[in-house]
This record gives C-alpha cells, structure tokens and sequence, in this order.
C-alpha cells in the first residue's frame, strides 16, 4: 500500500528536523535516494524525487541517486555541480542491492520515493536511516510536529522556534518540564 506525502512540498524543513532528531551536523549526512518507478505511479504527486532534492540540494554533501532514468536527474546534477561542487552519484536501481555496511559512518540517509515496491531491509541492516517516502503513512503529530517513519521506529520532527527563540512545546512537554 502507498500513501500521498504531503511533507513533499515543503520537506527543507523536515530534513532539517530529521538531521537534528538524529543528531547528525548537515555537512556529515550522507544523502541516498532511491527514484520512484517509471510507471507512474505517483503521477499525480506533484512533488517527486527530484522537486525534494531541489529543496535540499544546497545542504547536501555528498548524494547517491539510485534509478532507471538517468537523463531524469542530470541537469539537476550538472547545476548542483556548477552552484555547488557537488558531485552526485547517479547509480542504477541494480547497485542498490550490492551495497555493503560502512564501517563507521552512521550519517547515511536512505530516502525510498518508490511507491509499489517491497521495502529495503537489508539496507536497515546496512546502518542506514531508511526512510520509506510514499510506503508508510506520515502524519502530523501533536502541535503540527510530523511523525516520519524511519525504518522500524518513528521520529517526530519538531516545527521551528517561535521567533522570540524559545522552542515549541506541546501540553506535555509544558507539564514535565513545570514539574
């Protein structure tokens, strides 16, 4: 089963919560993503894989492509490039499953955009975040937070600090901390 992500539109400040629930510094994620399918599946999304990684190609080090389309992602390569200097990897679907474990590197960020397809378990055992983008619900937690699934456990992203700088915090965050 596959569910429209509604985070697409906006997801620069998701992947700054996630960075920051999993105590990674940006410059120190590895970025990962798998392509969603060629059939069309999420035709009607109108924020894919490519619209994502425009919106956090600037804070992106080091990026990995996995997909059948190649010619797809190389403009988008080729300007990070000139904007950047970042060299994105682009590596066909086939790769994905001849990955092996990074002996200490526990920064890489696996984003899954297919939508039909079973999800990645080896790459979990691997040591990465894997995120699955269209095959687990996401939904807004208490207080707009936003539940993202990654691998078998939930991180909540928090929304940004009130403008006085003091962060949100939802009815029980407020009681735990008074006590």
């Amino acid at each position: 089963m596959s569910f429209s992500n509604e985070f697409l539109y906006d997801f620069k400040p998701v992947y700054e919560g996630i960075l920051m629930a999993k105590d990674v510094k940006p410059e120190r994620a590895v970025v990962e993503v798998i392509d969603e399918e060629q059939e069309g599946a999420g035709m009607f999304e109108p924020a894919g894989a490519l619209e994502v990684l425009e919106q956090i190609g600037d804070d992106v080090n080091t990026l990995t492509i996995y997909t059948d389309r190649a010619a797809y992602f190389r403009e988008f390569a080729e300007t990070m490039y000139e904007k950047n200097g970042l060299v994105s990897l682009i590596v066909s679907k086939k790769r994905l499953g001849l990955a092996k474990k990074t002996v200490g590197c526990s920064s890489i960020f696996l984003f899954d955009f297919e939508w039909n397809s079973a999800f990645y378990e080896k790459q979990i055992a691997l040591g990465k975040h894997y995120i699955p983008i269209h095959k687990r619900a996401w939904r807004t937690a208490e207080n707009l937070d936003i539940a993202v699934p990654i691998g078998y456990n939930t991180v909540i992203v928090k929304r940004p600090k009130k403008k006085t700088g003091a962060p949100w915090q939802d009815r029980f965050e407020k009681a735990f901390y008074r006590s």
